[in-house]
Parts: structure tokens; sequence; C-alpha cells
């Protein structure tokens, strides 16, 4: 029987210790309109920017290879993959730096 506690017990530990560290994906596609330090405002084809955060240990490409954050600038367009507990908190894992999205049709 204090077995069974003692295991119950630990995994009503276990389960709420994994619910407050759990993030959620993002993929953020769009264009760079601000860049800071370590914030990038990225301006989606809805209209709205989400503001991500860029560390050290964020991966940045283009054409597959790697580039260094100071190639983030304004204008470029980016597909970042990001995590975060919402879209108002979110660190980028990989910035890929990719040709301008055009829109339209298409012949």
């Amino acid at each position: 029987m204090r077995t069974l506690i003692a295991f119950v017990a630990l995994s009503v530990i276990v389960a709420g210790t994994t619910a407050l560290s759990a993030h959620e994906d993002f993929r953020v596609i769009g264009t760079i309109s601000k860049r800071q330090a370590s914030v990038i405002d990225v301006r989606q084809r809805d209209g709205t920017t989400a503001r991500i955060r860029v560390d050290k240990q964020t991966a940045i490409s283009r054409d597959d290879k790697h580039v260094d954050a100071s190639e983030l600038k304004a204008g470029l367009t980016v597909v970042i993959d990001a995590y975060g507990d919402s879209e108002k908190d979110l660190l980028a894992l990989e910035i890929r730096i990719v040709p301008p999205i055009r829109s339209g049709t298409t012949k």
C-alpha cells in the first residue's frame, strides 16, 4: 500500500512539473520590419506583427547555409520556427531567410 501511495504521489508531482514547463511550437512567416540586438519584429501576411526573441542557440540560415545573426535585416522575408507559452512570448529556434513571397495571380 505504501508503494502505491508513493507511486501516485510521484506521478502527480511529475505531471504538475511537466505542465508548468510545457511550451507550444509556432511557425511565423513574414517580413522583418525591425531588428534590435536580441529581438526581431516580423510583419505577417495578415498585417499583425510578431515580436520574437533571438539568442545564441537560434539557428539562422539562407539557402541551407548557416549565416550570422547580423544578416537579419529589415525587409527580408523569413520563416521562423519558435516556441513559447503564447504568440506574445516567442523564442526563435530556427530562422530561414527565404525569397520574398509574391502575392497575386499566377499565369
